[in-house]
């Protein structure tokens, strides 16, 4: 009540001033078009006072005209009386004109009128007689003086008007004295009385305003003491209106969002807060909207992700709840999420060991089972290769089944652990251990045509492990050959490189195949992850690596060439001096130079 009694006195107060606004702008403009006429009056008078000279002038002009004329015969002093011809009538009229308001000087116009009629006829006859030769007659007619008399009634009758414009312009410009008075009493009235006014409003306003302040001062301390609540926070909130409109987050909400509070304020929570299935990548119903339909908490269906405004996707856990008013209505709705990327990463990182654990049981079961059978196999090799007469190409190929057996060995004594591999690399010459690799894969790239392209640079030996260093090789040679096509090429690459961790070999393997989508780069070296279809265990890149960070290298991936036409390029690089391993990671921006 108070304060509704408050707004109409200031209502009150202003209406008030308004009023006597208005009155003074009536009176003031009431002056003013006194102040105009009157103004107008005075130029008339002048104006009637100006043609009465004008008027003289031009009679005195044409009857100096006429004696010059009558004293030389020259006609070139006729100029003024010619003149005075054509314009006294316009004169004369406009005197008419002028005085239309006043009978007694409209007599006296037409007095004038005759008057100058009859003294231009004057001054027309003597010209005449003089023109036809009767000089004499015209010198006699001027000395008979009725020329002198009519010039002099019409200087009386021009006097007598100018005595009576003088008069009425002497009313007039007390009249517009008096009229400039009156404005200006009216003009100050109108600024004592807003001068009061704005006095007397100021004081009221001033003093609502310290009372306003000292509330305001009070909410700001409240709402500071939310907002720092809210922003102390661990959890991102979001709060709407009755019609789901944000009103206000917090700045962990901002941060994932990737917005801020004055870029989202007024919008519609579903415009501001995309979620979807992170499964399906369907769009997902927005909690905010579920609670005002139901009225009651509700929570985020699982596996649901936010996306950022730079179009990431971002694991959320949120739940959404009412704000009610005392009434018990809803006014807003309340959204508390976090970001569940940690959550997520750990639950995956414990399916990956979990899947590591039993991958490593049974690769400890099958090496267990195959070691026997191995080294039967290895013995009826040394046999066959102790034959008597055996082919030469037999020979070989048997040379090479018994190292690639010894490779086999070597693996499955890791995979049980019966030795512990030696810390002495030995020195590894990689175009001849590549050459190998390729001639192991003759029969797969024989079959799919494709065509394998050197290009190697001069190379120290890099130290490391043999048949760790080929089994990796010959993962990468074999995913290339995988990926082509019919007819396609490979491109094998050796480049020794510097780089401020010190000199380096890089090998590069090339395909012009489909290449790997962006999407595959992170996981790519994932185990159990693999990109082909219906062959591949998701094995080979995992465990290239983990032979490359052993051997203190990096391993490198370009997911498609430059051009766009080719396909995939792995790039690793082994240190040209043994190294610590493990001190190397996988990367995708950075590689020595040249790579």
């Amino acid at each position: 009540m108070q304060v509704i009694s408050k707004r109409f006195g200031v209502i009150g107060g202003f209406a008030l001033m308004l009023l006597l606004l208005a009155i003074n702008t009536v009176t003031t403009r009431h002056q003013l078009a006194i102040q105009l006429d009157s103004q107008a009056w005075v130029a008339h008078s002048r104006m009637v006072l100006l043609e009465l000279a004008k008027t003289e002038s031009l009679l005195k002009d044409a009857e100096t005209g006429q004696r010059g004329f009558l004293y030389t015969g020259d006609p070139k002093y006729l100029a003024p009386y010619q003149s005075a011809i054509h314009e006294i009538n316009s004169h004369i009229d406009r005197l008419a004109q002028l005085t239309a308001d006043n009978p007694q000087q409209q007599a006296r116009v037409a007095t004038l009128r005759e008057f100058s009629d009859a003294k231009l006829n004057e001054l027309a006859q003597t010209i005449a007689l003089y023109k036809s030769g009767k000089t004499d007659a015209a010198k006699a007619f001027v000395l008979s003086d009725a020329g002198l008399k009519k010039m002099d009634d019409i200087r009386s009758l021009i006097g007598e008007m100018g005595r009576e414009e003088d008069s009425l312009h002497t009313t007039r410009a007390a009249a517009y004295r008096k009229s400039i008075q009156g404005t200006i009493f009216s003009i100050y009235l109108a600024s004592a009385v807003a001068g009061l006014g704005l006095i007397f409003l100021a004081y009221y306003i001033l003093r609502e305003m310290d009372l306003r302040q000292k509330h305001a001062r009070q909410l700001l301390d409240r709402e500071e003491w939310f907002r720092v609540t809210l922003t102390s926070l661990g959890d991102a909130v979001i709060a709407t209106d009755e019609l789901g409109s944000v009103t206000y987050l917090n700045p962990l909400a901002e941060q994932l969002m990737g917005t801020t509070m004055p870029q989202v304020v007024g919008r519609t929570i579903e415009d501001v807060f995309p979620i979807f299935n992170e499964m399906t990548h369907a769009p997902v119903e927005n909690p905010v909207t579920r609670v005002m339909e139901l009225g009651r908490i509700v929570g985020l269906a699982n596996h649901t992700v936010l996306q950022h405004t730079d179009g990431s996707l971002i694991p959320i856990e949120d739940s959404a709840s009412p704000i009610r008013d005392r009434h018990d209505q809803l006014i807003g709705v309340v959204l508390v999420f976090r970001d569940a990327t940690q959550e997520r990463k750990t639950q995956e990182l414990l399916r990956e060991t979990e899947k590591l654990t039993a991958t490593a049981r049974l690769s400890a079961t099958v090496a267990h089972e195959i070691n026997n059978p191995l080294e039967a196999i290895g013995n009826l090799i040394y046999l066959a290769k102790g034959t008597p007469g055996i082919p030469l190409d037999a020979a070989e190929h048997l040379e090479t089944a018994e190292q690639e057996l010894e490779r086999v060995s070597h693996i499955t004594k890791q995979t049980l652990g019966f030795y512990r591999e030696s810390k002495v690399p030995e020195r590894i010459d990689l175009p001849s251990l590549i050459e190998y690799v390729l001639k192991l894969c003759a029969n797969k790239l024989r079959a799919k045509n494709i065509t394998v392209l050197r290009e190697y640079e001069e190379c120290p030996h890099v130290p490391g492990i043999s048949g760790e260093l080929k089994q990796a090789i010959s993962n990468l040679i074999s995913n290339a050959a995988d990926a082509v096509n019919e007819d396609g090429t490979i491109w094998i690459r050796l480049a020794c490189v510097e780089d401020t961790g010190g000199s380096f070999v890089r090998v590069e393997i090339e395909d012009d195949g489909p290449g790997i989508l962006p999407e595959h780069i992170d996981r790519i070296f994932e185990p159990f992850y693999t990109t082909k279809k219906d062959v591949g265990t998701g094995l080979g890149l995992w465990v290239t690596k983990e032979i490359v960070d052993r051997h203190g290298g990096m391993i490198h991936i370009h997911p498609q060439s430059k051009d766009g036409a080719r396909g995939a390029a792995f790039k690793v690089s082994l240190p040209c001096q043994p190294s610590e391993p493990g001190n190397t990671e996988t990367r995708n921006g950075s590689f020595p130079p040249g790579a």
